[in-house]
């Protein structure tokens, strides 16, 4: 068990809440491999750093964004190509790795405060995704796209996964990487630690 960097410590948090791509895991060439290889089947060529600074986004979100900027369109519906990228990222699902230097925050604080991942993507990838990681069961609630109205950077998820825990939504406390998620924590009246100087090699 490698030890909590001070920075990422809780503080004076009553519950915890996880984004979980490039937060809890690192996941990022999965997802971009699954999400150009499903736009591959389209014709639609996908850049990594395209990909890279749209994290946030949810896949069906991404996929309307890219073909808006690009003035495209699909041969199918953005949902039958949002589910060939699902079933291309639960193939590698059990390659995905934690981050370290968030794990160690998980590990830390499991069974001291209450914690949920409350997360932009599909709750069956996440479940499925979860259950290859070390910290499986350290959470009270998963909180996921498919649960509210509007995805980040709007609150709406983490406001819903502040409910699931009975916790006041200023004393929540967000571990986000992207741009988008802290927008939404702090749409949410919530403090927010960007792990980003802490996950990125």
């Amino acid at each position: 068990m490698s030890r909590m960097h001070p920075d990422l410590a809780p503080r004076n948090a009553a519950c915890l809440l996880f984004d979980w791509d490039g937060t809890l895991v690192d996941s990022q060439y999965t997802n971009y491999r699954a999400m150009a290889a499903a736009l591959r089947q389209e014709g639609i060529e996908l850049a990594q750093d395209w990909f890279d600074a749209r994290t946030g986004l949810s896949s069906a979100e991404m996929i309307r964004t890219l073909l808006d900027e690009r003035g495209l369109s699909l041969a199918r519906p953005v949902e039958q190509v949002v589910a060939a990228r699902d079933a291309l990222f639960l193939e590698e699902a059990h390659t995905v790795r934690p981050h370290a230097a968030v794990l160690a925050v998980v590990e830390a604080m499991k069974h001291r405060l209450p914690m949920a991942v409350a997360s932009g993507g599909a709750r069956h990838i996440i479940e499925t995704t979860l259950k290859h990681q070390p910290f499986h069961d350290a959470f009270q609630a998963l909180v996921t796209r498919d649960d509210v109205e509007r995805g980040k950077p709007a609150p709406d998820i983490f406001l819903a996964a502040a409910e699931a825990l009975g916790a006041h939504a200023s004393r929540c406390l967000v571990y986000e990487d992207s741009d988008e998620g802290i927008a939404a924590a702090h749409a949410a009246g919530m403090t927010v630690i960007d792990v980003r100087p802490f996950t990125r090699r």
